[in-house]
């Protein structure tokens, strides 16, 4: 899993270097952060099958790749509750989410805190 510059350099430190999937997996997340995106769409994307893609990255990243997509969109969802005025079913809708119930959801599943609670901490 490599999102950022200072998540790359942790793992380059720790003398884990990132793999090209997991650069591109990223890339490709961060392109379309705005959509609803699936396995399937990373998959036909890299040119690969979408259970031979999770496998892979669930072994090179120790994660999900559905659990990566969340937890992306999580901290997208952090940093615009922290720098924007969007409200949190505008954030949800920016962020492709079906519903703001289920963006609540996802948000606290990965974050430990509903939208509002998470704003109200950083807002003050």
């Amino acid at each position: 899993m490599v999102l950022d510059f200072a998540d790359r350099m942790s793992r380059i430190r720790q003398g884990e270097k990132p793999t090209q999937l997991t650069i591109s997996v990223s890339n490709y997340v961060r392109r379309h952060i705005s959509e609803k995106i699936s396995v399937e769409d990373i998959a036909k994307e890299l040119f690969m099958s979408r259970p031979y893609l999770s496998a892979k990255f669930s072994h090179e990243a120790g994660m999900s790749l559905t659990d990566f997509i969340l937890k992306q969109k999580t901290e997208e969802a952090k940093r615009l509750l922290r720098y924007s005025d969007k409200s949190a079913a505008a954030i949800s809708s920016y962020l492709g989410f079906s519903s703001q119930s289920h963006f609540s959801r996802v948000f606290r599943k990965y974050s430990g805190k509903t939208p509002a609670e998470y704003r109200d901490k950083y807002q003050r």
